[in-house]
Formats: C-alpha cells, sequence, structure tokens
C-alpha cells in the first residue's frame, strides 16, 4: 500500500484534565499536557468518547503523539481498559527525542495489542488505519 495524504474525518476534539484527544473515524491523537502523570482514572476518562465514537464494532487505534515530556507508569497498560476492547486494533507511539523513544521500547513490553513506535505522526497514522 502506498502512503498517501487524504483528509481524515474528525470526529470531535475533547481537552481533559491529562490532555488533548482528537478522534478520527478510526483512530484517536492524544497529545498530553507536558509534566502530567497519567493516571489510570484519568485513562478511564476515554471510556466514554471511546464508546460513543466507536462503540462496540468499529475498529479504532490509538497514537500517543509525544510533543510534550510526561510520565506514566508502565504497569498501568495493564489495567487500561481500552487496550481490551475487542475493537481496539493497535497504540501507535510518536516521539520526537531519544529517551522518549527508549520509554516507548520498555512500554510495548506492557501492551499485548499491536504496538508500534515512530517518529512522524504521518507514518503512526498510516500504520494505525492498516492494521
Amino acid at each position: 500500500m502506498s502512503k498517501t495524504k487524504q483528509k481524515d474525518n474528525l470526529l470531535d476534539t475533547y481537552i481533559l484534565d491529562a490532555g488533548t484527544y482528537i478522534f478520527y473515524d478510526n483512530y484517536i491523537v492524544a497529545e498530553i499536557k507536558e509534566g502530567s502523570k497519567v493516571t489510570i482514572e484519568q485513562t478511564n476518562e476515554l471510556i466514554p468518547l471511546i464508546e460513543k465514537h466507536y462503540g462496540e464494532q468499529k475498529p479504532f487505534g490509538y497514537i500517543s503523539n509525544r510533543i510534550n515530556s510526561y510520565s506514566i507508569v508502565p504497569l498501568n497498560y495493564l489495567h487500561c481498559p481500552g487496550i481490551y476492547m475487542k475493537n481496539f486494533k493497535g497504540f501507535a507511539v510518536v516521539t520526537y527525542s531519544k529517551t522518549s523513544a527508549l520509554t516507548a521500547q520498555m512500554e510495548e513490553h506492557f501492551v499485548k495489542t499491536p504496538f508500534k513506535q515512530f517518529d512522524d505522526l504521518d507514518d503512526a497514522i498510516f500504520w494505525i488505519k492498516n492494521i
């Protein structure tokens, strides 16, 4: 498949405590606030929004666009309900520094669905739309 630029259908944008979540037809782009510590409670805020836009059938993926520095406990991935939804297809991480890329490599061991790290948002979108 060739990577082409196409306009994806923007469904909605939500600004929550942890950051901004941009929902498209079959993926979410998350941009977490600088210095945040992401908690399970914050990730649980996404569940009603995911259900609203994707229900239980429509496939979707999650892209963490790490334009800011923040922290997350990798073990939280084991308890995050979103990644256990049957229509959740994959997790992409876009990193912009060597440290962030190394962190993403460690996080990969805690995610039980397809997971891939990128250094370009367009590449992550292409991958998430084609898994």
